[in-house]
């Protein structure tokens, strides 16, 4: 069996103002190239197919012809979408009555019968080749929020609970599956070891909560995960486990690969991954790589050639304010450029008596207030000379999330 592993699409985002349709227009030419080329068996969206929960009206023009045109590029494609957290979940059951006779499975959200049973063959999805012969099965599942978790046995807590649902669709799958065929399982969360780098902890429809990978049952040769923005590949003691990232950066702090993911399944083999870049025709650029002193970090972008589209991070190392006009002089550099002008990140040098030359403190987003566990990390490292690290930062994010949730019950 073979799939194509995508997530995290995020059509009608929109970064300081700027809409990004023809970019992404341009990934979703790519994808449908791929899907001509290697013929996969399936096409996986795992969540968050659009950045916000009302999505604009050209987000959702991208999405129903990106389908179609998928379909086109494959008959026979067995595609797969499921909601992520920044997704109109109830939307996407709707319009997937319409998507089924096109081979395409939409699953919003869990559904159950009359007497409260959840309907596993919903989320379980059968994937055969051109001539009609079964090769594996999809065990779609959406976002679903942590203590939103439906009881299926007689599970007490969120975690038990959790681990049960997912443990119950593999269990009711392999019953389906006598001749151990590839399993593959999809999830939209956040796992313990996930690369966090540009994810933004306090977002309201996000959060920091870690999911072990030994929560999500067994029973399956390969989870395709969505949430994280980062391409990783997890391999321990359980079943590969991996995020293919965005196919785009969505901030300019994701500077790790981007793309989709081949992934070819045999009974009894390890999962074979390809990962296929995705060309981003206006990147997200941060000028010069390293803090410099605004007036270099100008002249540097000024060197940016004028037919070079882009969105522009100007990295600033501040010795003093920053000028009062300073985005108008920014403006100027960049008014015969095609790059477009989004923000300034701003670092400081603080006196280190131990370094005549002082020492670069962690940037600062001149347009945004630090998050506390940004602060947190700093003051940290400033203490200790080392990062917090995943767990404390961790504990952290719980500790704030609590606050914030007793302070919304005031």
């Amino acid at each position: 069996m073979k799939i194509l592993h995508t997530s995290d699409w995020h059509l009608g985002h929109v970064l300081y103002e700027h809409e990004r349709t023809e970019e992404q227009q341009d990934f979703l030419r790519q994808l449908q190239k791929i899907v001509s080329e290697q013929q996969p068996d399936a096409l996986l969206v795992c969540g968050d197919v659009f950045d916000r929960v009302a999505a604009p009206i050209s987000a959702r023009d991208m999405y129903v012809r990106a389908l179609l045109d998928m379909h086109d590029a494959c008959p026979n494609m067995q595609i797969v979408v499921t909601a992520g957290n920044h997704d109109g979940k109830s939307n996407l059951d709707v319009e997937g009555l319409l998507w089924e006779r096109l081979h395409v499975k939409v699953v919003g959200q869990p559904e159950f019968d009359n007497d409260g049973r959840l309907n596993m063959d919903r989320h379980v999805v059968e994937v055969s080749d051109a001539q009609g012969n079964l090769q594996g099965f999809i065990v779609a599942v959406p976002h679903i929020y942590e203590y939103s978790y439906p009881q299926i046995g007689d599970a007490e807590t969120k975690e038990e609970r959790q681990k049960q649902f997912f443990q119950a669709l593999l269990d009711y799958t392999a019953r389906r599956n006598p001749n151990g065929l590839p399993v593959v399982l999809t999830a939209h969360l956040t796992m313990t070891g996930s690369n966090l780098a540009g994810h933004n902890f306090a977002d309201s429809i996000g959060g920091i909560d870690t999911v072990d990978q030994a929560q999500l049952g067994d029973g399956y040769d390969y989870l395709a995960m969505g949430h994280i923005h980062n391409a990783k590949t997890f391999t321990g003691s359980g079943p590969m486990a991996r995020y293919c990232g965005t196919p785009i950066a969505i901030a300019f702090d994701e500077t790790g690969k981007h793309g989709v993911s081949l992934v070819t399944l045999e009974k009894g083999s390890e999962p074979v991954v390809e990962e296929i870049a995705i060309n981003n025709v206006k990147p997200l650029l941060t000028i010069p790589a390293e803090p410099a002193l605004f007036e270099d970090a100008l002249a540097e972008l000024s060197n940016l050639p004028n037919s070079t589209p882009a969105y522009i991070r100007l990295n600033v190392l501040l010795d003093g304010p920053m000028p009062a006009n300073y985005v108008e002089q920014i403006l100027q550099v960049l008014e015969p450029k095609k790059a477009q002008y989004c923000c300034v990140k701003t670092s400081l040098a603080k006196e280190n008596k131990d370094d005549e030359a002082g020492t670069l403190l962690k940037p600062v987003d001149a347009d945004n207030m630090p998050e506390p566990q940004e602060l947190a990390d700093l003051f940290f490292q400033k203490k200790y000379k080392v990062p917090m690290g995943p767990e404390l930062m961790e504990l952290l994010g719980q500790a704030i999330k609590a606050v914030n949730e007793q302070d919304n019950n005031l």
